[in-house]
């Protein structure tokens, strides 16, 4: 079966096509959406990985026209930088799965093929500590990593970022 993954982490793009070739999948990457529209428009693939942030822009707006173009595949969104918002909004927008990197493969082979049920969306309200987290993450996303920037956008301490930063590596 075929495979296409929008990338554009090259090293971690080139590791995971050979891994997946292992496993039966004849995967090819492309480092952006619209590459995979020049060079495989005519393909019939079953599954679209999509990294959520590609060269500074969101993946998400790139799912209708994947699926307009490939109506069949199943996407799953991969990314570094998880968050409750846009989770939501890639299942809601046609994703079937939304995976955290580093991915384990196992995982991985897991949601392509389906033998995962849906993660059901919870009614209970989200904990502070998860909203501060992914506002820090996007803070930080925003700033490109520069904690002083992150901290001063967020009002806080420099310090107090990095402990709450440390604490959460922890």
């Amino acid at each position: 079966m075929q495979l296409l993954m929008i990338d554009d982490d090259e090293p971690f793009a080139r590791v995971m096509v050979r891994r997946l070739s292992h496993h039966d999948w004849q995967a090819v990457h492309c480092a952006s959406p619209e590459e995979a529209f020049a060079n495989y428009g005519s393909e019939d693939f079953a599954v679209i990985l999509l990294d959520l942030n590609l060269q500074g822009e969101s993946g998400l707006k790139h799912l209708e026209a994947l699926q307009e173009k490939w109506p069949r595949a199943r996407i799953i969104i991969l990314t570094g930088y998880a968050s409750i918002a846009t989770t939501v909004h890639a299942i809601k927008h046609g994703a079937v799965d939304y995976l955290t990197k580093p991915i384990e493969m196992n995982q991985l082979l897991k949601a392509i093929a389906g033998d995962e049920e849906a993660p059901e969306l919870s009614s209970e309200p989200v904990g502070v500590d998860t909203l501060e987290w992914e506002m820090i993450q996007r803070a930080l996303q925003e700033h490109e990593g520069n904690i002083s920037a992150t901290a001063r956008a967020l009002k806080m301490h420099r310090r107090t970022l990095q402990r709450r930063l440390q604490k959460r590596r922890n």
